[in-house]
């Protein structure tokens, strides 16, 4: 019943039944006209308009996640991108957020012009590459600068052999923290540059052995994330039924 209020309030909208963008009560109650209609439920115009409070509360939602540092937005697809390791992240914090990740938003055209909100095509076309720089913390270098700071306390000629052992074994464990940190933020890294690049192979590979699909269809699926390359490595980070889904979507769509 959703997609019917949706489809008939974006069509009020379209024929200017919508003056000072608040809608007039007898677009709720042509609404609630088809809605009885079609599914012979009785809905008043309250039911409506407490509705579209939802679907306003919901497209919130959308827009923050699409303005918010270390998202991608496929706009062919009307779905929010996230790698593993940020929708991971992001979920853990906010569960009701998981139906809006890496899922095709149904309707979205209609939800953004009944809302009134105008999110221009390719606004949110965001690489993963430019998405990683902006969320990815600094690297330090592995230097020897601790080292050097030991060197400078074993020849301090006012600091006896004792004094600086000392200082020097205290030092020890000191150093082996902060090279372990920093070895911990390069391991990091790779792992970063690892999702940045999309292995072309894996990818092939991994579409040729689903089911249910030709082999030409899947060649030019191939070729269109191999194309756009950030979904292709949306793509390797479904599971097996997610996959499937884009893979139904996009045959439906046929860009």
């Amino acid at each position: 019943m959703e997609h019917v209020l949706l489809e008939v309030l974006a069509d009020e909208v379209k024929i200017g039944n919508r003056p000072n963008n608040t809608f007039r009560t007898s677009s709720f109650n042509r609404v609630s006209s088809v809605i009885f209609e079609k599914f012979n439920v009785e809905c008043s115009s309250d039911h409506v308009e407490h509705h579209l409070r939802t679907v306003k509360t919901a497209w919130g939602i959308i827009a923050q996640l699409q303005d918010k540092s270390g998202f991608g937005w496929d706009d062919n697809m009307k779905m929010i991108i996230a790698s593993p390791t940020v929708y991971t992240d992001h979920v853990q914090g906010h569960p009701t957020h998981e139906k809006y990740l890496n899922k095709k938003i149904e309707m979205y055209d209609e939800i953004a012009l009944v809302v009134n909100k105008d999110r221009a095509k390719g606004n949110f076309a965001k690489s993963f590459n430019d998405v990683d720089l902006e969320a990815r913390p600094a690297i330090e270098p592995i230097n020897s600068d601790d080292d050097v700071a030991t060197e400078d306390i074993s020849k301090d000629k006012n600091v006896g052999k004792q004094s600086a052992s000392s200082s020097e074994t205290s030092a020890q464990p000191r150093r082996h923290r902060k090279r372990g940190q920093k070895l911990g933020q390069v391991a990091d890294a790779i792992t970063r540059l690892t999702w940045d690049r999309l292995n072309v192979q894996a990818l092939h590979d991994e579409l040729m052995k689903t089911e249910g699909f030709d082999v030409a269809f899947l060649g030019e699926a191939f070729d269109y994330l191999v194309e756009q390359e950030w979904l292709g490595k949306a793509f390797m980070a479904k599971s097996i039924n997610l996959r499937r889904i884009w893979l139904e979507d996009f045959s439906s769509h046929k860009f």
